[in-house]
């Protein structure tokens, strides 16, 4: 895997649970869910170097990843590989989006470069 984006929501989906009072589309957020987004935040600012206000941007782009992860998971439970793999495809290019929106141009080639580069094996 070569795509960071995969890699972390992977990641994501085998440790975040919903919690019952972290409902589909309700905007609540678990203590799960917080600390995954913030060690996804984290993570990237090792190799993305952001000021505060990009930080907690990203911050807030990764619990909506991961919350738009979560109801795509209940929404598409059962539904074909097919349907599954084109809708986390457009969620990931939303992300991707929204990510160029909130990096200076510096900072966009150095997480492209970091995207071309992760491998499978760092996740360890």
């Amino acid at each position: 895997m070569k795509n960071l984006f995969l890699a972390t929501c992977f990641a994501a989906g085998v440790t975040v649970t919903p919690v019952a009072m972290a409902g589909p589309g309700d905007g609540s957020y678990s203590h799960a869910m917080m600390a995954r987004a913030t060690t996804l935040t984290r993570a990237l600012a090792q190799h993305v170097h952001f000021n505060e206000a990009q930080y907690l941007s990203v911050k807030q782009l990764h619990l909506n990843m991961l919350t738009e992860r979560r109801d795509l998971e209940i929404m598409l439970n059962g539904a074909s590989a097919e349907e599954r793999d084109t809708q986390l495809a457009q969620a990931q290019q939303r992300y991707e989006t929204e990510l160029a929106g909130i990096l200076q141009p510096q900072q966009l080639l150095a997480y492209q470069n970091l995207r071309t580069n992760f491998t499978a094996h760092r996740l360890k």
